[in-house]
């Protein structure tokens, strides 16, 4: 029997609820028995007297009315300890052994958490909102796309509240809305094919005087005037994100010829806990501007994550407009204007203009996702792009599973073979600079991230961390659910706007059951989200592919998912 003939009557014997739930159940109790807290250096009152000891803490609780202090460890060696007028945070210090201060955070001195402080004035979080409704939104308003849109514009709450210091309150504001869109998001990608309901875009319907040509013009004009915008407000930011620091710290380092891990100067704790390919992304800017400690200036970084959202909007554009058809000089002009809502949609998600204005790596990883969602026609290419993003970013290495279950033959080789020359070019590169310990220390400072203690997560919230293995096995559900779904139905995998669905659905997840959350990590998943919810693709579908049963003469039938 030919191997796709096995194959095929092999994956129905196997049904994706059942292969979700038992792998669910399975990885909940594995991570259940597996969890376990960071040990502190020293008890919580303990902690809580050192660092109402700590010079300066003093004079910065003076007049805060702080009715409450929680101690909490960050790994074996370092104690946080965070200072709260009700729910707000008054103050944060690190303790090294629990004893000496590392870190005093005055939170009351600072105007905004991080960022330039324009991006969070509400006149112009006002006036994005407006806008991403106007590109995103459709007309009647019954539709469930408007409440995709009104879910994804809930996620500023979070933002806005989290400005006002309220750390868990913002957590917790963005689980409805994280949790609707996984929902969206998974049944979009995984449940059955519908078109939907008749709807005009809210744009045709606010501006019915103009052809569709001019008003094309018009939006290619707001487009540059956003970008503009995002340029101006952000190369003027005076509070990037502490993330910024480190990468251009790490590239610095290895400027110089040292490997980040374990090497990196004092000021940025755990600065060392992003796979390698964060500090080489920055090695060209370091080479002109190199940062080696927090003040040093970090404009060129700043310059990058400008540059990452213009072409995550340029991406978006692709993916919903479609390419060029070689025999038309040009788009037809619906298809153009579909791409262009689409791109200003994700630059006026309001924030995105925070998110940006911090220098977060975070914006060039989704970057990096839409661009391999727009080369996911291409296995070897779409692969290798999604292994740079794991490379820059641990969380895109769960999609290459799903990237590949659809995959078989020669398809599949080469999708593989571009993940190995991907990551063991990246392993040349830190046993270039670290030795043959180099991958050691690498994944010893990476591990970091697994085992963290922190208080600003759904769990740290909630105050209940016995729950998180159960969730985190549920996502790990999802993704066996999705792989052998696409094995049987590698049809699916034809349409881009499911797997950007199916994609945004497992990030999603991811985050809502990770150690630590922030609402910068919106933007990895709300371009994917936008794509298959909120975008009127045209460019979504590559060659047809039916069941592999049919095809068992052709063994690499089924096309390359990206994302």
């Amino acid at each position: 029997m030919p191997e796709s003939d096995r194959f095929g009557t092999g994956s129905r014997r196997v049904s994706p609820l059942a292969a979700g739930v038992v792998v669910a159940a399975v990885a909940a109790l594995v991570l259940t028995m597996l969890q376990h807290q960071p040990a502190a250096p020293v008890s919580q009152p303990q902690a809580i007297r050192a660092a109402l000891r700590a010079p300066r803490v003093a004079q910065i609780l003076s007049g805060s009315h702080w009715d409450k202090a929680v101690a909490g460890p960050i790994d074996p060696h370092l104690e946080q300890v965070n200072f709260y007028a009700g729910d707000r945070i008054v103050a944060a210090v690190a303790l090294q052994g629990g004893s000496k201060a590392t870190q005093t955070i005055n939170f009351r001195e600072m105007q905004v958490p991080y960022g330039d402080w324009i991006a969070y004035q509400p006149a112009v979080l006002a006036l994005l909102s407006v806008l991403f409704v106007v590109m995103a939104g459709v007309s009647p308003w019954r539709r469930i796309r408007n409440l995709d849109v009104g879910a994804a514009l809930s996620l500023l709450g979070s933002v806005l509240v989290f400005q006002h210091r309220y750390i868990d309150i913002s957590v917790l504001a963005a689980v409805p809305g994280m949790t609707y869109l996984l929902l969206r998001c998974a049944c979009k990608a995984l449940g059955p094919d519908r078109e939907p309901a008749a709807s005009t875009p809210l744009l045709a319907v606010l501006t019915p005087g103009l052809d569709p040509a001019r008003r094309v013009r018009w939006l290619r004009g707001l487009f540059v005037v956003l970008a503009l915008v995002f340029l101006m407000v952000t190369v003027t930011s005076f509070d990037a994100v502490d993330v910024t620091y480190a990468v251009m710290e790490g590239a610095t380092k290895i400027v110089h010829g040292v490997l980040p891990y374990g090497h990196m100067p004092p000021g940025i704790i755990h600065g060392d806990t992003y796979p390698i390919l964060s500090y080489l992304l920055y090695t060209p800017l370091a080479l002109v501007a190199p940062v080696s400690n927090v003040w040093d200036s970090v404009d060129a970084a700043l310059a990058v994550a400008v540059l990452a959202a213009v072409m995550g909007a340029w991406a978006m554009f692709r993916i919903t407009a479609g390419g060029r058809v070689r025999a038309r000089p040009s788009r037809p002009v619906e298809a153009e204007e579909a791409g262009l809502r689409a791109a200003l949609a994700w630059l006026a998600f309001p924030p995105l203009l925070i998110t940006v204005s911090t220098g977060t790596t975070d914006v060039v990883l989704g970057a990096m996702l839409l661009v391999a969602l727009l080369l996911w026609c291409r296995p070897a290419a779409c692969s290798g792009m999604l292994a740079l993003a794991g490379w820059f970013k641990l969380a895109p290495f769960a999609l290459l599973a799903v990237c590949l279950a659809p995959l078989r033959g020669r398809r599949l080789a080469c999708a593989l073979a571009a993940i190995v020359a991907v990551s063991v070019s990246v392993l040349v590169v830190v046993v270039a600079l670290g030795g043959l310990h180099g991958t050691s220390d690498m994944i010893h400072a990476v591990a970091y991230q697994f085992t963290r203690g922190s208080i600003q997560s759904v769990w740290g919230a909630v105050g209940n961390a016995t729950v998180q293995p159960l969730a985190q096995g549920a996502v790990l559900g999802l993704v066996a659910a999705a792989m052998v779904k696409l094995r049987r139905e590698p049809q699916i995998a034809s349409d881009r706007v499911r797997m950007a669905a199916l994609s945004a659905a497992i990030l999603l997840g991811l985050q809502l059951t990770a150690e630590y959350w922030a609402f910068l990590y919106l933007v990895w998943v709300v371009p994917l989200a936008g794509v298959s919810l909120l975008a009127d693709a045209r460019g979504g579908a590559c060659e047809p592919v039916v069941a592999p049963t049919a095809l068992s003469h052709i063994p690499d039938a089924a096309p390359a998912i990206a994302a």
